[in-house]
């Protein structure tokens, strides 16, 4: 059984530089991710490793 794929669409709006994307969701939050502050990205990881434990543990 083939699985389907996670899609995203997004638009970011900022000064830096903007983005807009519709495709595979790993890779639209990657994307995302990187207009992120660096102290962003590291609570951002760490949000995710907490997650990732509770949904191991559940199995999930």
């Amino acid at each position: 059984m083939e699985r389907a794929t996670k899609h995203i669409a997004l638009e970011l709006e900022h000064p830096a530089g903007g983005l807009k994307f519709d495709g595979d969701l790993a890779e639209g939050l990657f994307l995302a991710a990187r207009h992120l502050t660096g102290q962003e990205r590291l609570e951002l990881i760490q949000r995710l490793q907490d997650s990732h434990a509770e949904l191991e543990a559940v199995g999930r």
